[in-house]
């Protein structure tokens, strides 16, 4: 059944790829094109256009993109973020049979009828009200979403090993890009990872009354069903209405210090603050859908907050500096070159009102010359510097003179002083001092293993190579003509000596076994030296 899924499904896709005009990608899988098509959009156009047409998998894929600009051009990566997860909803009777594989008879927890609230690509979201009379939110997964979406990793997975080589000119690594999409869409399909993530998110702020988080109904969820306390609010989108009860400018201000508290106090931050996922509800901003959430170190959080505190006091060199500490480092040769564009990107922002600086704007040009030196953020950052753009346009809807930094400045000149406070000194000094203590209590015992194990012969050391797969590949191959080459050459050295010989049978006085033997090393010449043509 799988298979014939997959047959049907990969028919599908080479169909759409050839209408968008991929037809050279349909070649290189030894397809027939089925037809031509000209197609007058930008590449970068025709792959979104294409990924709409592929459907929910595809569209996820593309959303993770999105967030990546390490992974794909930036170009593209800008395509990716028009893509919309609009998907028409499943009726109910079949949203149902999860629930009756997840709780039998689900009449006994939920006995009122279940109102549509939400549709995605892999789940849809219901307000219904339980027997005590509270008020629910209940998130169902849709049924067989995890074999459609497996089946089509599969197929991606396939398409990816085969393409590699071709989008690796246009610096896309087919293969790590469906690598790290599984690993996302695997947390996004298992809800027990939501619900521990707005566990954490709740704990983190139980103390803070500006914030509400849903109340989570541990007994009545499951992998495939989360069920939360249905909170009503207005929307953050919802201007007009939300602008008769509530101070805008002060939504997007509150708005702005909890973003902030969320990376710089908690290091756990909501990854996905579009206006869909915000509230205002009693005069509390109210976070909704914890699927992508993002984490940072303890120092990536000091370099991120020095580099904020820099770039709000105008000091483009030291920005730079803490731009080059968030980076991942592969190669030092030319970090004084990239220090020096960095410092210049950011002074072109800076000698300007920090409310005019668009903040989008700025980090596109950051990327741009970081890939040039092929440097590139860590996988959570990427994660946080959307974070902070789309709150920044959140705020911008709310209040037009909005910005981001200005409103981060205070507060992070605030965090900044505080790390450099005679407590906070002396608490690090104190942690070191544990860690030197540590280390000298460990290292008599660990360098004594150290030597055993030398003196037993039983020492090793393991290398791990970085970037040289192509090299291996082209060795490979070379050893594998290589070997073929003396095969052939064996064969016509053996076949000379049976002709020469008159080894029997023979044919008109000459060995068959012979003409056998030159004909077969013919053969395989060709095909040697076919292959070597081809590449």
């Amino acid at each position: 059944m799988k298979s014939i899924y997959e047959l049907k499904r990969t028919k599908e896709i080479i169909f759409i790829l050839a209408k968008n005009g991929f037809g050279e990608i349909i070649e290189i899988l030894g397809i027939p094109v089925p037809f031509k098509k000209e197609v007058k959009l930008t590449r970068s156009e025709r792959i979104r256009k294409t990924i709409e047409e592929l459907g929910p998998t595809f569209i996820k894929l593309a959303q993770l993109l999105s967030l990546r600009p390490d992974l794909i051009p930036l170009e593209l990566a800008k395509e990716f973020e028009k893509l919309q997860d609009r998907v028409a909803p499943l009726p109910f009777n079949e949203m149902e049979k999860v629930l009756i594989e997840e709780f039998g008879d689900y009449k006994k927890y939920f006995p009122n009828e279940f109102e549509l609230l939400a549709s995605a690509s892999i789940g849809q979201v219901y307000k219904t009200t339980l027997f005590n009379g509270d008020e629910v939110a209940v998130k169902i997964l849709k049924p067989n979403i995890e074999e459609i979406i497996y089946a089509d990793i599969f197929i991606l997975e396939r398409l990816a090993k085969l393409l590699r080589d071709r989008l690796l000119v246009y610096g896309i690594d087919s293969v790590r890009i469906i690598e790290e999409f599984a690993k996302s869409i695997k947390k996004e399909l298992d809800f027990n990872i939501e619900a521990l993530n707005l566990k954490r998110f709740k704990a983190n702020f139980k103390n803070n009354p500006k914030v509400k988080v849903p109340n989570l109904y541990d007994n009545l969820s499951t992998k495939r069903v989360l069920t939360l306390e249905y909170i009503d609010g207005i929307k953050i989108s919802n201007k007009e209405l939300l602008s008769k009860y509530y101070d805008l400018k002060e939504i997007a201000r509150v708005g702005v210090e909890l973003v902030a508290e969320q990376i710089f106090v908690h290091r756990f931050f909501h990854a996905d603050p579009h206006p869909g996922n915000l509230m205002v509800s009693e005069g509390k901003i109210v976070f909704l859908d914890f699927g992508i959430v993002g984490k940072i170190s303890k120092e990536d959080r000091n370099s991120l907050l020095k580099l904020v505190y820099y770039v709000a006091h105008k000091d483009e060199e030291k920005a730079a500096e803490y731009v080059i500490k968030l980076a991942k480092i592969t190669d030092e040769s030319e970090l004084d070159l990239l220090k020096k564009e960095s410092a210049d990107i950011i002074s072109t922002y800076l000698y300007q009102p920090l409310k005019n600086i668009n903040l989008q704007s700025f980090f596109e040009d950051l990327i741009r010359v970081m890939r040039k030196y092929k440097v590139y953020f860590k996988e959570d950052q990427y994660l946080l510097a959307k974070t902070i753009i789309t709150y920044e346009g959140v705020g911008k809807s709310l209040d037009p003179d909005f910005n981001v930094i200005e409103s981060l400045k205070p507060y992070v000149t605030k965090l900044v002083k505080k790390m450099y406070s005679p407590k906070t000194l002396i608490k690090e000094f104190n942690e070191y001092n544990q860690n030197l203590a540590e280390f000298f209590i460990h290292f008599p015992t660990d360098f004594y293993e150290i030597v055993k194990k030398m003196k037993n012969g039983k020492l090793k050391i393991e290398f791990e190579h970085v970037g040289l797969e192509e090299f291996e590949k082209t060795i490979k191959t070379a050893s594998h003509r290589l070997s073929l080459a003396i095969i052939i050459a064996s064969i016509l050295i053996g076949s000379s000596m049976l002709l020469s010989s008159h080894v029997p049978p023979l044919f008109k006085e000459v060995s068959l076994f012979g003409i056998i033997g030159f004909i077969f090393a013919f053969v395989l010449a060709v095909i040697l030296i076919f292959k070597s043509w081809r590449d």
